[in-house]
């Protein structure tokens, strides 16, 4: 069916009734829609805000404070009105500002229909197209600025005409500032393996070639690969474009994805050998006690030396197995700041007299799954590993703390989103050369350079890292000392409070991140002691391994996998001194199915900080022994 078009709405502004009547009957006759006629430019205004219109015919001489012209312009910043002229004659300065309003015709006086019906045919096809251009540019401007690469565009003189967000944010320059300017002065290229200025792209490049440069800008050092296209209409260039790739992270995640392909391939190696190691190695060692049995002297002293040999091989066998992953890891829930205090006197002894060891534990403690043997074996390595570092002495730094790694941090661009725990290990060392840095956890690597073992040292310690679900990353600079900072996933938290044993401790659980941290932060200023977990299986771990009383439960009715009401019938039999409070946001919650129920409060959400705190006063007043 075929779709009946609306007559296109012409506005008539002529000051002269008579003739302002003739043109309206003429449009009317020729098919077009006259919605108003005005008779003066403010009157032409007030008509084309209020109404839709197509195109203004408008008079060039107007009686009034405006005159044609100045209305045409008007319109023209305000509403983007497309104008043709109606003129009998007119001296050539007035022709000139006319021209300057870009009207889309004239018609001359004595109208005739012949005149007026192509010329308007013309300015409203004019019209369209140049809509379309507008509908076109804003959509190719749009998107343009919403991808996620650089694009720089210049002229054919190379004069930057268009930067998109991406481009200004790694040049550290805006578009405003760049345009006009010539491309090089903007864009400041290095070749990427050569201490010197890279030459314009524009011309080195072949057409779709990309290269790999380093960008110097006042955002930093950044390595990015260039693009350059031309941009052309047939047979004229019209110019060139640039696509601009930070590439630093791709980098990254390459060589990341490389070490761990490297550390694979040996690690599946190590295991395949070990197991013949193992067997070889119970002989010598049977042997050499039978030996040491029977022998006396001298021969009985070589049988013992013997045997010392292969029990180190046995453990360095068993370092391999950890690489391989073929040894049983016992997982258990563990706070990071109690094994190090555990385990500070044995570091302090391997750093010697010359260094000395600080340690900085941050609140909350952050509990992690990991293997208490392992996670010592990772401080021990460490520690070793700065041992070496500081010959002359020095100091040992180990810091602790909850973080959360969202989207794109910065913290660590590996791990996946949520909260972990930050191990630090900061020596005073030398430093460690960029070119060594890439390669230290690369087993039995070996240098001249102090500090780095030549055995399996870092290699155990990256292993036992990536089993857990962690990352670690070494940041060093010479004569600056070296970082190693380690993340594991973070399975709850738990904050001293300063008030002494008596304060109560409160078991938090929340899957909500935001409503956790605003709860957090309620029982934090309260002065409670804090254990904070994201779901009953956190929660049951840190129930089950947390030495001291737990007071209060706070738990949302709704969790993943079990729910509060289950969470806390199955805590009740291992803690019952503990109360419980319910929070929902479903108002039809209710407790009255659950074996403890009666034991138990319901909080609606959303509630108030105080209505939160009177909740829990009550509620540890309760205990036979209370803690209030």
């Amino acid at each position: 069916m075929q779709t009946v078009q609306e007559p296109k709405q012409i506005l008539v502004v002529e000051d002269e009734g008579l003739i302002a009547a003739d043109i309206q009957t003429r449009l009317e006759r020729m098919g077009y829609a006259v919605p108003a006629v005005a008779h003066s430019g403010e009157e032409a205004i007030r008509c084309a805000r209020s109404r839709r219109i197509d195109l203004v015919l408008m008079d060039i001489r107007l009686k009034g404070e405006m005159d044609g012209i100045a209305t045409a312009q008007a319109l023209k910043d305000e509403l983007e009105m497309p104008v043709v002229y109606v003129t009998a004659h007119s001296d050539q300065e007035t022709l000139n500002r006319a021209k300057l309003t870009e009207p889309l015709g004239y018609v001359l006086k004595p109208i005739g229909d012949g005149n007026l019906h192509s010329t308007l045919q013309m300015a409203l096809y004019k019209s369209e197209m140049e809509r379309r251009l507008r509908e076109s540019e804003a959509w190719l401007s749009t998107t343009l600025r919403s991808v996620g690469e650089g694009i720089v565009a210049t002229n054919p003189t190379g004069e930057i005409v268009f930067m998109n967000p991406v481009a200004e944010q790694l040049l550290g320059c805006s578009a405003t500032h760049a345009n006009g300017r010539l491309l090089m002065e903007v864009l400041d290229l290095w070749e990427e393996h050569a201490q010197r200025p890279a030459k314009d792209p524009v011309f080195d490049l072949l057409p779709g070639e990309t290269r790999p440069y380093t960008l110097v800008s006042k955002a930093g050092h950044k390595t990015v690969e260039v693009a350059c296209f031309e941009n052309r209409a047939g047979d004229e260039v019209l110019g060139a474009i640039l696509v601009i790739r930070d590439i630093g992270a791709r980098r990254a995640l390459e060589a990341s994805l490389m070490q761990s392909q490297r550390m694979e391939a040996v690690a599946n190696m190590a295991g395949g050998l070990s197991h013949d190691f193992n067997n070889q190695l119970m002989v010598i060692l049977g042997y050499a006690d039978e030996l040491s049995r029977h022998l006396t002297g001298a021969g009985r002293q070589d049988a013992l030396e013997i045997k010392q040999a292969a029990e180190i091989a046995g453990s360095i066998t068993s370092q391999l197995l950890t690489l391989s992953r073929r040894q049983v890891a016992r997982y258990e829930i563990l706070n990071l700041n109690e094994v190090i205090c555990e385990i500070q006197p044995l570091l302090s002894h391997t750093l010697g007299n010359s260094r000395t060891l600080e340690t900085a534990f941050g609140s909350p403690a952050g509990f992690v799954r990991a293997d208490r043997n392992q996670f010592k074996q990772i401080l021990v390595n460490l520690a070793l590993n700065a041992r070496d570092a500081m010959p002359g002495g020095g100091e040992l730094r180990i810091e602790t703390a909850t973080v959360e790694v969202g989207p794109g941090s910065p913290a660590a661009p590996l791990p996946k989103p949520g909260p972990y725990v930050r191990l630090s290990v900061v020596d005073t060392g030398h430093g460690i050369d960029p070119d060594i840095l890439a390669r230290i956890f690369e087993p039995f690597f070996t240098t001249k350079k102090p500090g780095l073992g030549t055995g399996l040292g870092l290699s155990i310690v990256h292993s036992i890292v990536t089993q857990s679900g962690g990352s670690i990353t070494a940041h060093s600079e010479p004569g600056r000392g070296t970082r190693f900072e380690i993340l594991l996933p973070c399975a709850g938290t738990f904050l001293g409070s300063p008030m002494g044993e008596d304060t109560p401790t409160v078991l938090l659980v929340e899957d909500e991140d935001s409503v956790r941290r605003l709860m957090h932060s309620h029982l934090e200023r309260e002065g409670y002691q804090l254990l904070a977990a994201r779901d009953a299986e956190e929660a049951e771990s840190i129930a089950n391994v947390y030495r001291g009383p737990i007071h209060l439960l706070v738990t949302d009715v709704i969790l993943p996998g079990m729910k509060g009401p289950d969470l806390a019938q199955k805590l009740a039999p291992l803690r019952p001194e503990m109360q419980v409070l319910f929070v929902s946001g479903y108002r039809h919650d209710t407790l009255e199915d659950n074996g403890v129920a009666r034991h138990a409060e319901l909080l609606a959400k959303p509630f108030p900080g105080p209505e939160l705190l009177r909740r829990i006063r009550l509620l540890l007043r309760q205990q036979p022994h209370s803690v209030q």
